[in-house]
């Protein structure tokens, strides 16, 4: 699991529905991505980092760091 997007996420009070309908993608694709399944485009990052206010610097950290996903890209 993404730890830090699902916390993100919680201490927004949003839930996968509400965060996926602002950035334009279907809840079952945020809950890939929330869950680590899923590796979002940077397009599609950008749109989920407006909605929970994440700064440009830290979407690597949020979105592509390994140690953040629940399967390592090999």
């Amino acid at each position: 699991m993404r730890l830090i997007l699902a916390n993100m996420r919680e201490n927004t009070n949003l839930t996968q529905d509400e965060i996926s309908r602002c950035a334009n993608i279907s809840q079952g694709y945020y809950s890939d991505i929330e869950s680590g399944i899923r590796c979002p485009s940077p397009d599609v990052a950008t749109r989920i980092a407006k909605v929970l206010d994440i700064p440009e610097q830290d979407m690597f950290r949020v979105f592509y760091s390994e140690e953040h996903t629940r399967y390592k890209r090999i």
